[in-house]
């Protein structure tokens, strides 16, 4: 299969790349199918979580345990129902980050991260009862600190 991206240009993907999410992301709940692309062989920390069905739509993601070792967040038996996770191991997180003029202020969303059961690639993005955990968390600030 091949999409369309505003920012790639065309880039062939397999059905098993695509992961789906049945309830969207916040603000784009009527997107439902999404890629990860820039994962494979790469020592890049960020990917790019981008729409299958629109060239417009892409989020730059990064696995939040890349910077902050001790992030735990809490998903409770209700989401894990709504993902069809059998094996909790089998769960992964991606933070959506925002990216400013001055990259050393990039942030990282880490109270509302998306879950996925990597096994099945059903998503959706969770938000944390915990106040521990913001919507802009300091990427390079978590990283000096080495959590």
């Amino acid at each position: 299969m091949i999409i369309e991206s505003k920012h790639f240009g065309y880039i062939e993907i397999s059905e098993e790349e695509i992961i789906r999410f049945p309830y969207g992301l916040y603000g784009f709940e009527d997107i439902k199918e999404y890629v990860l692309l820039g994962k494979v062989g790469d020592n890049n920390p960020f990917m790019w979580l981008h729409a299958v069905h629109n060239p417009n739509v892409c989020f730059v993601v990064i696995d939040p345990f890349v910077f902050k070792k001790d992030y735990s967040p809490s998903i409770n038996e209700e989401v894990l129902q709504k993902l069809e996770v059998d094996d909790p191991s089998d769960i992964r997180f991606l933070s959506i980050v925002v990216i400013p003029q001055d990259m050393s202020k990039m942030t990282a969303n880490l109270q509302g991260p998306i879950v996925i059961n990597a096994k099945k690639n059903i998503a959706m993005q969770v938000i944390l009862d915990d106040d521990k955990y913001t919507t802009r968390h300091y990427i390079l600030e978590e990283m000096r600190k080495g959590a």
